[in-house]
């Protein structure tokens, strides 16, 4: 039976997204203290995470008010949808659950699994069909675009709040899938940017700033989508930030380097405080009053590749943030 139990454990975790809102699963003889604990546990969750997927998605589709308002009616129906599938699933997996409790043949293990396999995966095909026929209604009221963002936004939002309740039965999940595995490639390429030019020179081309800060906000960029961190004007000052980097490599004569890479990287140093310091984290103040006194020890009367220490220690001080960031999402620290 374990081994077939396995096999329920293996689709559970390939499909994290389409677990919203389920329960936990347990046997049927405690069910309804099972459900009423677990309808606490989400309420919990809600007022610890202090996320809601509507406001995330208006905040990270940049919606105007027009799109607000048709945006919020498709998804209302949306997810009283999505809820339907769910219930059915939960029952799937509970009956399958019950069935493996009995005392069967292997025979007949094997024959139930196969069928409910089978009936899992025409759930995911449903799931999917949905997700095609609200595009159709959400391309219409907020562009193409957005409406698939939407779905990248619901699915971040729903691998976080899944793996926490899976943590909640499944301790190991902690180590087998964090939470940060929705924005991990991003976190990685900035992390393996830094080991590789751990002593990176500062040549004429500006090449190793300008990557560093783009590697940098692109993994700032995504922590804040999945975690729900709303930081005013963060494209905005992304852009602008990304203006000065492209300036570093435009006129390689150009006597104000210096003044770029200062008025760059003290933006990018607020841009991280405010992350930091959102009700998701905890902000660890002395490195942070650090790297906004790095941003601004440039000179700007000596050349920026004569100052790659300064560079360096402004890059590895943000190093020590994001990771620090990073390590309590995975901690689930607030």
């Amino acid at each position: 039976m374990t081994k077939y139990l396995a096999t329920l454990l293996l689709l559970v975790t390939m499909s994290f997204p389409t677990f919203s809102q389920t329960e936990t699963i347990r046997k049927a003889s405690n069910r309804a203290s099972d459900v009423e604990d677990m309808e606490n546990y989400e309420r919990m969750l809600k007022s610890q995470l202090n996320v809601d997927l509507r406001a995330v998605a208006i905040n990270n589709l940049e919606l105007d008010a027009k799109q607000i308002s048709d945006f919020t009616p498709i998804y209302l129906d949306y997810i009283r949808s999505k809820e339907s599938i769910t219930a059915r699933r939960n029952v799937l997996v509970n009956q399958y659950i019950e069935e493996m409790a009995e005392d069967d043949t292997r025979k007949d293990e094997m024959n139930e699994t196969g069928d409910f396999i089978e009936d899992y995966w025409e759930l995911k095909i449903a799931d999917m069909e949905l997700k095609k026929d609200y595009f159709d209604r959400l391309e219409d009221a907020i562009t193409p675009m957005k409406a698939l963002k939407f779905f990248e936004v619901e699915e971040m939002f729903n691998n976080r709040l899944n793996r926490i309740r899976l943590m909640k039965t499944v301790p190991t999940f902690i180590v087998l899938e964090p939470v940060t595995y929705t924005y991990e490639p991003e976190i990685t390429a900035f992390n393996n940017w830094k080991k590789i030019n751990i002593d990176g020179k500062l040549g004429l081309d500006h090449e190793f700033t300008h990557n560093g800060l783009e590697k940098l906000l692109t993994a700032a960029e995504a922590m804040t989508k999945a975690e729900g961190v709303t930081v005013t004007n963060f494209a905005t000052s992304k852009a602008s930030i990304m203006e000065k980097a492209d300036m570093l490599q435009k006129n390689w004569k150009s006597l104000k380097h210096a003044d770029y890479a200062r008025e760059a990287f003290t933006m990018t140093a607020d841009l991280l405080s405010d992350i930091a310091n959102s009700e998701r984290f905890e902000a660890n103040e002395s490195w942070i009053k650090q790297l906004k006194e790095r941003a601004k020890a440039f000179r700007p009367e000596v050349k920026l590749t004569d100052q790659a220490d300064e560079v360096h220690a402004f890059f590895n001080t943000a190093e020590y943030i994001v990771n620090d960031l990073v390590e309590q999402a995975n901690s689930y620290t607030k």
